[in-house]
């Protein structure tokens, strides 16, 4: 026979004892040996002429799990003898579990070493990093899961990290524990296997946004079946059920698969596109394993638990980006919200500044209309009554004591219409009084009065800013009806773009503008006429010559068009 040996190619259903024998002869001075002994199934002992070397706890049900356990043995003086020498390795073996003894090797010991070691980090170190990893990401996943439910994703990678933790623990344990038998121990794991598989495939749908009950049970079905299955086989039929449940394993494994890299390149995720690649490393793997389990290629290497780590690393490479991305869009929407917020007290502040100014204003004006009634109520009598007693008595009393009462009159009249008004009349409806008062004033005094208006049909002034337009005009007429000596003024009054423009044009003796600009002399008025051109934004210029005087006021046009 030839190492590797598996007894079931020549007794097919022999479970029990079988001993190996191994002889060599030394020749000339004894120089120290390696001994490498690669596997054994499923427990042994072994011994170099007649001394032993190694022995597994358990040699009968359940028997210890040396079938992927490396052993490396230095041999010298006076375990190893001149001449002859023979090694003889006990195997226990049960012919579900391919029984019999891996590959020996004696040679150099630093050279033997070297490859114990090399097996022994695929075999057996690396495994157990690939079930540290497992661990940690279930825990860690699981906690997000409980945190967060609707991450439904995250809690079916738990579960398949869970179930698959005890299946991959099959790579590294060294005893059936905790069960008395190896073949339920068996049954257990491909049950743990095929869940876990099943979870895989779970994941794999919620993942890809996947939400068909078909594709459950297409996959869901075969596997609870398979499950009870490896519940009820008898022993004899246990190898065929076992071979078929790892077929169907791998095929739903490999749907899975399918399914995430057919997301990754449809849709063109980063993440999905990670986790393709990490998973084409064990699909090559799973593949490899099935065959070598099957016996179609020599070897008792399997990389599916050591390629499981990849796996794993992918995934939750996959589900932290999504996590991180989704935080990245709470962080966005917060900053938004923030600056959205921002903007709506800033709005909601001018608003509240606003609403402050208008109250304001609007005191005020009730104020001021409380005022203009009182005057109205009690000033605006007692001038009328005075009037008419004049009028009564005209050729007893001096007429300017007449006069003077109805300009007090007037201009009482002035305010209180000016103050009548709101914000919605139109500056033309204002100027109508003062225009018929002046017009007749200026007439009785022998000065002919031409009003032109242009394009103010729908403009509108403040009250306030209305009142200083109105006393600007009234002391530029009242100017000319005093102190020009003119028989005619020709008054315009123009919107053009975003002015207003007031002109006072009148046929006088003229002025000293020099003493209008300081305010002194006849121009006092004038000082008025300015003070209330800069509380209306704007600027008087008078231009003066014999027989010409132009008083000119622009302002801007705060004003609205109908």
């Amino acid at each position: 026979m030839q190492l590797p040996d598996v007894w079931t190619h020549r007794w097919p259903r022999f479970d029990g004892v079988t001993w190996y024998r191994l002889r060599w002869h030394e020749d000339g001075p004894i120089v120290p040996r390696g001994l490498y002994l690669r596997d054994l199934s499923l427990a042994g002992v072994i011994s170099l002429n007649g001394v032993e070397l190694a022995r597994d706890a358990h040699l009968q049900e359940p028997l210890s799990r040396s079938w992927n356990l490396p052993r490396y043995f230095r041999l010298d003086e006076p375990l190893l003898r001149p001449g002859q020498n023979e090694l003889l390795v006990r195997v226990s073996g049960l012919a579900n579990f391919q029984p019999g003894l891996g590959a020996i090797s004696l040679g150099p010991p630093d050279q033997l070493r070297a490859q114990y070691a090399r097996d022994n980090l695929v075999r057996r170190s690396l495994q157990w990093v690939g079930i540290g990893i497992t661990a940690m990401m279930a825990v860690l996943y699981g906690m997000l899961w409980l945190l967060r439910r609707s991450e439904v994703s995250y809690g079916w990678f738990c579960l398949f990290c869970l179930l698959w933790l005890p299946f991959s623990s099959n790579y590294v344990a060294l005893s059936a524990w905790p069960f008395d038998s190896t073949d339920i121990y068996q049954r257990v794991n491909h049950m743990l296997m095929l869940a876990s598989l099943g979870a895989f495939f779970m994941f794999a749908l919620h993942f890809c946004e996947r939400n068909a009950e078909w594709l459950r049970l297409l996959a869901g079905a075969p596997l609870a079946a398979f499950v009870l299955a490896l519940a009820i086989a008898p022993d004899d039929a246990l190898v065929n059920v076992r071979n078929a449940t790892v077929l169907l394993g791998v095929a739903v494994y490999l749907a899975a698969c399918v399914l995430i890299v057919h997301d990754a390149f449809t849709r063109r995720r980063a993440e999905a596109l990670v986790l393709a690649v990490a998973l084409a490393l064990t699909v090559a793997a799973a593949i490899h394993d099935v065959l070598v389990f099957l016996q179609w290629l020599p070897g008792n290497n399997y990389y599916a638990a050591l390629s499981s780590a990849a796996t794993v690393i992918g995934i939750s490479f996959a589900l932290t980006w999504r996590l991180v991305r989704g935080l990245q869009l709470v962080e966005n929407f917060n900053q938004e919200l923030r600056q959205r917020v921002n903007e709506a007290s800033e709005r909601l502040a001018q608003t509240l500044r606003h609403q402050h100014d208008a109250e304001l204003v609007q005191t005020r004006l009730t104020e001021r209309l409380n005022l203009v009634r009182d005057l109205h109520d009690g000033l605006g009598m007692t001038l009328n009554s005075h009037i008419s007693a004049l009028q009564a008595h005209r050729g007893q009393q001096s007429p300017d004591a007449l006069w003077a009462l109805r300009e007090v009159s007037d201009d009482l009249r002035l305010i209180i219409e000016s103050s009548a008004f709101d914000d919605t009349d139109e500056l033309a409806e204002r100027i109508v009084p003062l225009r018929h008062r002046c017009t007749r004033v200026l007439e009785a005094a022998g000065i002919e009065c031409h009003w032109q208006f242009e394009r103010l049909a729908g403009c509108r002034m403040g009250a306030r800013r209305g009142l200083d337009f109105l006393r600007v005009l009234q002391e530029a007429l009242t100017n000319v009806l005093k102190h020009s000596g003119a028989t005619q003024v020709d008054v315009r009054i123009a919107h053009s773009g975003s002015d207003l423009r007031l002109s006072v044009h009148d046929n006088g003796r003229g002025l000293d503008t020099d003493e209008a600009a300081r305010g002194t002399g006849a121009g006092m008025g004038l000082a008025s006429i300015r003070a209330r051109a800069a509380r209306l934004g704007g600027w008087v210029e008078i231009r003066s010559r014999a027989g010409s005087t132009v008083l000119e006021l622009c302002c801007p046009a705060t004003v609205e068009s109908a």
